[in-house]
């Protein structure tokens, strides 16, 4: 097996997706110091999931949009002032797909997601969505292990 080059293109943006969650916020974190350390621009994006149209009426996703922007909105404006630019966007879809799209047109050069592993009966590796972000980009994806040993999304410490 040979080795792979590294990138020598400079890291201009990431795409941290966000749901709130304590996994999401790390992934954040996580951005930002790359950012800061690179001069690149992060995007937050939250998703409003709409693969199932018969969960939700209208009233529903409008009420989820709203608290997604928010969300987006707050965070961004947690953010003001720091060394490193941050734009948030709302989008509506399919999580991993909403996601492949924005990180397309937005020609990120890194993904970078929080793990939380509570999809499925059995604890999977990775959760649905990062897997398929995972395996539907050729763009480089950074998954930051932040399971706790109970399940929830807390850190797993030493």
């Amino acid at each position: 097996m040979e080795p792979i080059d590294p990138p020598t293109d400079p890291l201009r943006s990431i795409l941290v997706p966000t749901d709130g969650s304590n996994a999401a916020t790390a992934a954040l974190e996580q951005a930002l110091a790359i950012a800061a350390a690179t001069d690149a621009t992060v995007h937050l994006l939250a998703v409003v999931p709409v693969e199932n149209p018969a969960r939700f009426d209208s009233s529903d996703v409008v009420g989820l949009e709203e608290a997604k922007e928010r969300l987006v909105d707050e965070l961004v404006e947690a953010c003001a002032g720091g060394e490193v630019h941050v734009s948030g966007a709302v989008r509506r879809g399919r999580p991993a797909g909403a996601i492949l799209a924005f990180a397309e047109e937005t020609d990120v050069d890194l993904i970078v997601l929080g793990r939380t592993g509570r999809d499925g009966v059995v604890p999977p590796l990775l959760g649905s969505t990062t897997d398929r972000v995972l395996r539907g980009t050729t763009i480089p994806v950074m998954v930051l292990p932040t399971v706790g040993d109970d399940g929830s999304d807390e850190p797993r410490r030493a």
